[in-house]
């Protein structure tokens, strides 16, 4: 397989930008232009980017904007933002920005030591920074207020896969005679097509093709006084009307009942909370993750493949977020996973990876990482092995908590959403998420929508720690997994069967699971026998194409389910992004990502 690949030698990584520091401004020999003006960059973005927008009055105005960026650079726009909004405590921003050469964060610091006056905030932004991976990432600051959308990569190849309506852009980068590549007509076309008809844009160039491309792609551009010896900017509102991609604005709705309090649930109730709504969360079981997220560990790694397509870059995406979420919630148990090269499978894809280039804190050849004995591997630093239950309750910390409610019926009264517990006791709301795992099928019945289900059961052993195991300080996959020890105990799992109704063999289960070790890991549990061993059974809900589900299935309902067995890697991610959905605010994840998980795609099976 590796000798006939057609992609092996494939490059998916991103370059790091040559940086020369000049009295203190960073140079971008490449370009050979500075970040921002010599004189008073931060003054500058105030003019250029938040005046030319009147940005500080839309701000007073608004509940919520979205503002687009053409460079992120060294943030100092966005750190612009994040000033002004402490003038602004009811405005929210999604910021979504492009960035294909991205600073590490001793580069930002460096190039953020000028700005004495935003240095706490400064602070905060490098802490948040996601990894230097191609694709999306997503970043929370402000108390929640201000979601960050870094897009790494080619921002011309990007743009065309997006369908966000912006309210205001950011034209900035490095001068278009330096870097015309960030200013060509199709980019600026793109621009067009994003902006929110009256939507606007600032820029500090006044480059007369940067004029024409603007206004070819549909705005009215006027010059105005530019910052310090510049004499020009350019600055202009987009005219015409909406376009297919900017739907009709209805009333989002604030109370939203979740079915399902395991991480699914935790995860969505925890991007609505921070947008301001009201999650409900509604569980048949007293309390959170009491189901297939109630184990002991899990791990979180990615699923990638050697092309790379579009749903292991959103593997990947899910993966940063989802291991930055379990450190911020202190759920972390140990950092990294090891990926073995077995069962065979994963050898010749790993094969494959050790052949391409990828960002080396995704993945990496895993020859150091445990002793030659355990077997060669690949090493995913930002995988994680985490405590479910905490993740869980970090999540849903915003979030009303109903527990044993059973949802009977979901019926609509006077325009509101009634959800009758088998108890009789009832929840109204104005939109209800069905996220109840395995039983996600009952509640698309309860709304007359049906899609294939399929239920697996898992076992999974608790395994003593012994003198040689209890060091291990990551966690490992193998067609199985272990976690390191926790409590005395390591999770070994996991038995995997579609027959719900074979009564529970304690034995057999342990024996599958212990069988699952490679030789180099089952020997670190020498001599251990099964009686005593603890056992926990769940189930997982999957779909035909093994793809998660999400997104509106009826009026007022959505969905959210088939996580399978990645739900803590996929669930942190996804739960923000069908938020945003439900509230109408950007999810500016790319198209093929999005259809990739859409719940569209069995409904119009179903209705063909």
């Amino acid at each position: 397989m590796a000798r006939t690949s057609p992609h092996l030698h494939a490059d998916y990584d991103l370059p790091l930008p040559q940086i020369d520091m000049r009295d203190g401004v960073p140079h971008a020999m490449q370009f050979a232009d500075s970040y921002y003006n010599a004189d008073d960059g931060l003054a500058e973005t105030r003019h250029v980017f938040l005046e030319g927008n009147d940005l500080p009055a839309r701000m007073k105005a608004a509940s919520h904007l979205t503002i687009g960026e053409t460079g992120f650079g060294t943030g100092l726009n966005l750190l612009a933002v994040m000033a002004e909004m402490q003038n602004h405590p009811h405005c929210q921003i999604d910021f979504v920005s492009f960035e294909a050469q991205p600073l590490d964060a001793e580069m930002m610091a460096a190039a953020h030591a000028a700005f004495p006056q935003l240095a706490g905030l400064a602070s905060q932004l490098r802490q948040a920074l996601p990894p230097r991976w191609p694709g999306h990432h997503l970043v929370v600051l402000c108390g929640g207020r201000l979601t960050l959308h870094l897009h790494y990569g080619d921002m011309g190849a990007i743009l065309p896969t997006l369908d966000i309506a912006v309210d205001c852009w950011f034209l900035d980068g490095f001068a278009p005679a330096r870097n015309p590549s960030a200013w060509t007509a199709d980019i600026l076309s793109e621009v067009g097509r994003l902006t929110e008809i009256g939507g606007s844009f600032a820029s500090f160039t006044a480059a007369g093709e940067v004029r024409r491309g603007l206004a070819a792609a549909g705005f009215a551009v006027a010059k105005s006084t530019g910052y310090g010896r510049k004499r020009d900017m350019i600055r202009g509102v987009r005219e015409g009307t909406a376009l297919p991609h900017v739907s009709s604005i209805t009333a989002s709705p604030r109370r939203i009942a979740i079915i399902g309090a395991g991480i699914a649930g935790a995860a969505l109730a925890a991007g609505l909370s921070r947008r301001g709504a009201a999650p409900v969360l509604l569980d048949a079981a007293a309390g959170l993750a009491s189901a297939a997220s109630g184990n002991r560990a899990a791990l979180q790694s990615p699923r990638l493949t050697v092309d790379h397509n579009a749903m292991s870059r959103l593997s990947a995406a899910c993966l940063s977020w989802a291991a930055r979420c379990s450190d911020a919630a202190g759920a972390t148990l140990a950092a990294g996973v090891l990926a073995l090269d077995a069962p065979d499978r994963m050898a010749a894809r790993h094969a494959i990876f050790r052949q391409q280039r990828w960002p080396a804190s995704l993945l990496r050849d895993a020859d150091t990482v445990l002793d030659a004995e355990t077997g060669k591997g690949i090493f995913y630093e930002y995988g994680r092995a985490i405590r479910p239950s905490i993740l869980v309750k970090a999540l849903a910390e915003g979030a009303e908590f109903h527990g044993d409610f059973d949802v009977a019926s979901i019926t609509m009264e006077a325009g509101q959403l009634v959800l009758g517990a088998v108890d009789s006791r009832q929840v109204q709301a104005d939109a209800v998420v069905l996220a109840g795992g395995s039983r996600v099928a009952d509640g698309l019945h309860l709304v007359g929508q049906d899609m294939p289900v399929e239920v697996t059961r898992g076992q999974v052993s608790h395994v003593p720690a012994t003198s040689s195991s209890a060091s291990l300080a990551t966690g490992v996959s193998f067609g199985g997994y272990l976690t390191p020890s926790w409590d005395g105990l390591h999770e070994v799992g996991a038995t995997f069967s579609r027959d719900l109704e074979q009564p529970e063999d304690i034995a057999a289960a342990h024996a599958h699971n212990l069988a699952l070790l490679p030789a180099g890991i089952a020997g670190l549990f020498d001599g251990m026998t099964y009686d005593g061993l603890g056992l926990r059974t769940s189930y997982r809900a999957s779909l035909a194409d093994r793809r998660p589900v999400t997104g509106r299935i009826a009026d007022k309902i959505w969905m959210f389910g088939g996580l399978g067995a990645r739900g803590f890697t996929l669930a942190p991610l996804l739960g923000e992004m069908l938020a945003a959905q439900i509230l109408n605010r950007p999810v500016p994840l790319p198209r093929d990502q999005r259809a990739g998980v859409a719940a569209a795609r069995y409904l119009s099976q179903n209705t063909s």
